[in-house]
């Protein structure tokens, strides 16, 4: 079986939202915060192999939510503006990526739901 388009993007969009939050970890330039990044980075990253290889959706969808949220509270700490700007874009990835997840295609790809039920 293929995979779907919703499975491509919402792979592409946990993986690459996983290297920007280590990116912006890095740039911040202060080793002590790039901890958090770094496991989240991880996380991410196996979330977005296991979104492409058809694996896992429930901790996904749990690992986007907590990352989202996770995100937002970034996003509305005191920390430089631009830190707080990635990481509201970095939260709304996490959100639009649960959404490809739980949509049709991609549960019938993941095994969740039979195929075709016109």
């Amino acid at each position: 079986m293929t995979r779907p388009l919703e499975v491509k993007v919402a792979s592409l969009l946990l993986v690459g939202a996983a290297l920007a939050f280590v990116g912006l970890g890095v740039a911040r330039g202060d080793s002590g915060a790039l901890t958090f990044p770094l496991l989240l980075g991880v996380i991410g990253v196996l979330a977005g192999a296991s979104v492409f290889a058809g694996k896992f959706a429930t901790p996904v969808l749990v690992f986007a939510g907590l990352a989202a949220v996770a995100h937002a509270a970034i996003a509305l700490s005191p920390v430089p503006l631009w830190i707080r700007i990635g990481s509201g874009v970095l939260a709304a990835a996490h959100v639009y990526a649960a959404v490809l997840v739980l949509t049709r295609p991609a549960r019938v790809f993941m095994g969740k739901v039979t195929g075709d039920q016109s």
